[in-house]
């Protein structure tokens, strides 16, 4: 048990934050609502349950969609001095087994989705809408009232700042996914950076439409010690849209996915969206088109977030005001300043800091930066070197601190002797006027040692050829230009929402064994 000198874990502020705002709304999902202190006393309840089910420490998986349990629990397990691995819903039943295994799971907490995807990986298999529970109790008795004995026994079991709180996975975009351990002071330092440098009201209603498990559940906390509402939004795009004015939602974050499919929605324009006063993005490169036609939309209300899950969030961000060069317009590729108690600096390859406006990889310091991952030394070593991170992608820093990304180190290409990186080429392409999406990777070639291909998505109703492309293209990017062009109806996504450039090598891959070669349109 922590004594009186002991920093305090975010269980500990989330319990303050309920006794204070007690009959405020915290959270709605449809047409249910919960006040902060009935979420505290259902995360109390859980808690004190699963403290006696499970040993401190435990690995506990949450394998499910968006839905208010997944809440309820990552809190209980946060105050029960228990692991959480959050597990993405769209996890193939290889992968769920691969990650349940590596961490050693005692328990998976699931839904009606998922739980097939779960065939005997763990110990104790837990649907939390009303399935039955296998080697555990069932969700219903998990909710059973405590009674004053457990709730007690509950205070001794109370984490300290240097608990791991949760093992999350990477992507798995550069090989095996690996588990990234996170402290209950990680947490503390993500949560401390978004309340120092991110305007985050009580008076707000925030709207969540990405996965709980991975960028959008990390800013439930920051909002509910604040005292505002968290939405779970049903339905995707089209739930959000009528949410909005349903509930005067001010702020919702997203990947740039899912800001293409609102600006191109047939019913934005007939939608009332003028309570929003922020909309925060990031996991990947926005496209021209998508952040011109958000601006115009909603105006200058656009935050970007950079961080990456061995430093969970808050690396960077790019405020409203920063989105815009002296010349007032739209910067593109730029993911802004580091976050106050950040640290970033480009370096070459020895380790020494480029000089500003050179390419560099993004190293950083920070109090939230991982320990290192799971049972992975020689992987944490390669990664985590004189105290900084380096995160693999590739970035300039200009003279006034503002930060661009190029690209990610191991895309980089070199073709006729010339480093080509394919962010810079994607910025491009995806300011041409029909084009939604862009991806360019690199493939051998006999003549040129790599080139660069490019995969393309139409805007709606557009129609696209690769010799317009082209021209589109040569006047600005002149040698870097793709020596190839694939035209796709929409480009493949992971399980995060992100392009999946695996998918596309594989479909190059497919398509030299078809023809011979690789088709160019």
């Amino acid at each position: 048990m922590p004594d009186a000198a002991t920093p305090p874990v975010l269980a500990t502020l989330t319990r303050r934050a309920a006794r204070r705002f007690a009959e405020r709304t915290a959270l709605i999902c449809g047409e249910r609502r919960w006040t902060f202190q009935e979420v505290d006393r259902l995360a109390d309840t859980l808690a004190a349950r699963l403290a006696r089910a499970l040993p401190s420490g435990a690995r506990v998986g949450l394998f499910m969609a968006n839905r208010p349990e997944y809440l309820f629990l990552q809190s209980a397990l946060e105050r029960a001095g228990l692991v959480r691995v959050p597990m993405n819903a769209r996890l193939t039943a290889a992968e769920a087994a691969a990650i349940v295994a590596d961490c050693g799971a005692a328990a998976v907490f699931c839904d009606a989705g998922t739980s097939p995807r779960l065939a005997a990986t763990a110990t104790w298999t837990c649907p939390v809408d009303g399935g039955a529970a296998q080697g555990g109790p069932s969700f219903d008795e998990l909710l059973s009232p405590p009674g004053d004995q457990l709730i007690q026994a509950l205070a001794g079991r109370c984490p300290v700042p240097d608990d791991i709180a949760s093992i999350n996975y990477t992507s798995g975009s550069s090989g095996r996914p690996k588990g990234v351990m996170l402290r209950h002071r990680h947490w503390l330092a993500v949560t401390r950076n978004m309340l120092v440098d991110r305007d985050i009201r009580g008076s707000d209603v925030l709207a969540h439409i990405g996965p709980l498990t991975h960028a959008s559940g990390t800013y439930v906390t920051p909002w509910f010690l604040r005292g505002a509402t968290n939405v779970i939004v049903e339905g995707g795009v089209d739930g959000l849209l009528d949410t909005i004015p349903r509930l005067g939602v001010t702020v919702f974050t997203c990947v740039p996915t899912a800001l293409t499919r609102i600006v191109n929605h047939p019913d934005i324009d007939r939608t009332d969206t003028s309570s929003l006063r922020a909309i925060g993005y990031g996991a990947e490169p926005i496209p021209r088109n998508t952040l011109e036609k958000v601006l115009k939309r909603f105006g200058p209300i656009l935050t970007q977030n950079y961080g990456l899950t061995e430093a969970m969030m808050t690396c960077a961000f790019l405020s409203p005001e920063d989105h815009f060069d002296s010349d007032g317009r739209p910067r593109v590729g730029c993911i802004g300043r580091p976050y106050s108690f950040v640290e970033i600096v480009a370096r070459a390859e020895d380790g020494t800091p480029v000089a500003a406006g050179e390419i560099g990889e993004l190293t950083v310091r920070a109090d939230h930066v991982m320990d290192g991952y799971w049972r992975l030394p020689a992987e944490t070593a390669a990664v985590l070197r004189g105290g900084w991170l380096w995160s693999g992608d590739l970035c300039r820093i200009d003279e006034d601190g503002l930060i661009t990304l190029t690209g990610r180190s191991k895309d980089m290409l070199i073709s006729g002797g010339f480093n080509i990186y394919p962010q810079e080429i994607e910025a491009v392409l995806t300011s041409l006027a029909d084009v939604a999406e862009a991806a360019v990777i690199g493939v051998p070639d006999a003549e040129w040692g790599e080139i660069a291909v490019a995969f393309v998505a139409p805007a709606p109703r557009a129609r696209l050829s690769a010799e317009a492309l082209r021209a589109g293209c040569r006047d600005i990017l002149g040698f870097k230009t793709p020596k190839r062009f694939l035209i796709e109806e929409a480009l493949p996504k992971n399980p995060n929402g992100k392009v999946d450039k695996g998918l596309l090598r594989a479909r190059l891959a497919q398509l030299s064994r078809e023809d011979g070669h690789v088709a160019a349109q």
